[in-house]
């Protein structure tokens, strides 16, 4: 889409990979300034190097998407840096133990599980809402998974986490809609162009039947139209933080072409 985000100012968390990276790319095309957060200080300033004709400034703030405080600090160098932040982006997440079926999972794996797709979203919203709440306007963006509204073999901890992702978006929209924030999330599936399918990639080539593999060749052979690119989710993205948006708020919009089809 076409959408004109000059003297407007985003943080990408989990930004030098994956969605994350395709959603940077996206917003400094459309003129926007860009807090890249992540742990590769080297992809950050590749892709920084590859914007450099955008208009708007990019930054880089290397820290743990595990910790408030690494969160944190994205958001206030970009409040300090731009004077204001609009855009907050949730994407990536730390290293989670491999997708399994529950009988084989430990306790351990559970809690690490949840933690890694709930924290870094969690932090997030608190981050967003102390640096957003005296502008009047802001928009949160949320990625997370269809498995919280599909019941899918070996997800059901990353369905759990992305289900309580889902109520937050609800819940804090509302609550937020008097400080002008905006929360919304956008739910996908196996993407290409992502650490996940880069994993997936490496195990296909070893011959292995892990859950991973199986769970890849079945999206391929079921879904609808095709696979998700990142580069699909990070249109969404867009559109969630452009002004065209603006009476959106609330919403998980799904995308994964045409693998599911939600009913709430």
């Amino acid at each position: 889409m076409q959408t004109d985000l000059e003297g407007r100012s985003a943080v990408v968390l989990g930004g030098t990979k994956g969605i994350g990276r395709a959603a940077v790319i996206k917003l400094a095309q459309s003129g926007a300034s860009v807090v890249i957060q992540g742990r590769d200080a080297r992809a950050a300033q590749e892709l920084i190097a590859e914007l450099k004709d955008y208009r708007g400034m990019r930054l880089f703030v290397e820290s743990d998407l595990l910790s408030y405080e690494g969160i944190d600090t994205a958001v206030r160098t970009a409040k300090e840096a731009f004077e204001r932040v609009d855009i907050v982006v949730a994407s990536g997440g730390p290293k989670e133990p491999r997708p399994k079926l529950f009988v084989d999972t430990s306790p351990e794996e559970s809690i690490a599980t949840i933690e890694s797709r709930l924290m870094p979203r969690l932090h997030a919203l608190h981050a967003a809402v102390r640096y957003m709440g005296d502008q009047g306007y802001g928009k949160v963006i949320l990625l997370t998974t269809d498995a919280a509204r599909i019941p899918t073999p070996a997800e059901s901890m990353i369905g759990a986490a992305g289900a309580v992702v889902m109520s937050l978006t609800r819940s804090l929209a509302q609550e937020l809609a008097g400080l002008g924030i905006r929360v919304n999330a956008i739910a996908t599936t196996l993407t290409t162009g992502t650490p996940g399918h880069d994993t997936f990639l490496k195990a296909q080539a070893s011959g292995s039947q892990e859950v991973i593999v199986r769970a890849f060749n079945k999206v391929a052979e079921r879904v609808k139209f095709r696979m998700n690119s990142a580069e699909d989710l990070a249109e969404y993205v867009l559109f969630l933080a452009s002004p065209e948006s603006d009476q959106i708020s609330g919403s998980t919009i799904s995308i994964n072409g045409g693998l599911s089809f939600p009913s709430y």
